[in-house]
């Protein structure tokens, strides 16, 4: 064909293409989301979810969360949530019971940080694993001091806020496998895109003297709302915020295909089994970097044990449970670095695995998750776990 006869059939191609961009715009993209998946370029709220927790920020503070400063969000002391699931004690830790700050002598104190699966969301106070272990074990004091939506970071900010100079035994730091991009994040939409949390927080970066805090920007809840509906969020956190520029090319409202494309590549960076492959990376490194300094500092402060809880999530068990799955698993080489680095841990996922595995043979024994965390199930099984590795090495 010559270039004469070529050239209509490119400009037709073309103009075809035009139009379909402009037809998933108009048709198929609705408040920059496509099929319920946000799409770059990010606004300040990436979510219509966001509208009503932003909103709240204007309204008088109830219930247990509180907006905090250093660690961006935690719990209020002596609080309760309206339904009376969650009850957070005079130390900011979870549940009714009270204690003090020195343990009785012939109680061995477990203090335990981290996210929402140390918190044990979505089950009441007494289907906590913390609860579990206190109950089945009478000599043990088991505090949770575990938060909705943190960061590992956050998690050890928490715990040199509040940790130290309660005579623990034992000091646990929780991480849900997926908490790698948290670590890295500093605006949560960035991160979790399709999340109703637009909070701030604190995060680390590595150098040679070692870890670096960056505190996160807000000193008032008005502030970060302001900076939320301003747009002016993103210029706050740009220093040290890792997903800011996710996918790493430009993207632009006026063609969809390039706004697919990049909502494709945004999500497929953001895969944890992607994070915790590439270990010479920002995640991996900073993750490890902060266990490490968590687990010496634990110690230095009078712990006899600083064990690291690694937990997975339900798709994590979703997608290596099945029969026939591979037995490769993406957590591996985390799990090896940790025993290379001498860093003590418990291994929840290999137990939560194998009765995840047992729920079609045996369904009447219950499942092991409830919504997106563990259930009553899930948390027997975590607490059984975690007092046979402290069995083992406590005298």
């Amino acid at each position: 064909m010559s270039r004469k006869r070529k050239l209509p059939a490119v400009l037709a191609l073309l103009g075809t293409l035009v139009v379909a961009d402009l037809l998933v715009s108009a048709f198929l993209i609705r408040d920059d989301m496509f099929l319920g998946q946000p799409l770059p370029p990010f606004a300040g709220r990436t979510h219509p979810r966001q509208d009503p927790w932003l909103q709240g920020l204007d309204d008088e503070e109830r219930g247990i969360g509180t907006f905090d400063p250093e660690l961006g969000w935690t719990w209020r002391p002596s609080s309760r949530t309206p339904d009376g699931t969650f009850t957070i004690n005079a130390l900011g830790a979870r549940g009714p019971r009270e204690y003090e700050r020195t343990p009785p002598g012939d109680t061995t104190r477990l203090l335990f940080f981290g996210d929402s699966f140390t918190f044990c969301d979505e089950m009441p106070d007494d289907s906590a694993f913390e609860y579990y272990l206190e109950q089945r074990h009478p000599r043990l004091e088991a505090i949770n001091f575990g938060v909705s939506g943190y960061g590992t970071d956050q998690a050890f900010l928490r715990y040199r806020r509040l940790g130290r100079g309660l005579g623990a035994d034992v000091v646990g730091i929780g991480i849900l496998l997926e908490n790698i991009g948290r670590n890295v994040n500093r605006y949560r939409p960035l991160w979790n895109t399709r999340t109703g949390f637009t909070a701030t927080k604190p995060r680390f970066i590595t150098g040679d003297g070692g870890l670096e805090l960056v505190p996160q920007p807000y000193a008032t809840r008005a502030e970060l709302r302001d900076a939320i509906l301003s747009g002016a969020v993103f210029d706050d956190v740009a220093e040290h915020e890792y997903w800011l520029r996710r996918p790493p090319f430009p993207t632009t409202r006026l063609s969809s295909f390039a706004r697919l494309l990049g909502g494709y590549v945004a999500t497929r960076e953001r895969s944890p089994a992607r994070l915790w492959l590439a270990r010479d990376r920002e995640p991996f490194q900073t993750t490890l970097a902060i266990l490490e300094t968590f687990q010496r500092e634990a110690l230095e402060d009078g712990a006899r044990l600083a064990p690291i809880l690694v937990f997975p999530s339900r798709e994590d068990l979703r997608d290596h449970g099945a029969p026939g799955a591979t037995r490769s698993f993406y957590w591996e080489g985390f799990l090896a670095e940790l025993d290379r680095r001498g860093l003590p841990y418990i291994d929840l996922i290999t137990p939560l695995l194998a009765r995840y595995r047992e729920e079609e043979t045996n369904p009447a024994g219950g499942t092991v998750y409830f919504k997106g965390h563990l259930s009553t199930v899930g948390n027997s099984v975590v607490a059984d776990t975690v007092y046979a590795w402290l069995s083992e090495r406590l005298d």
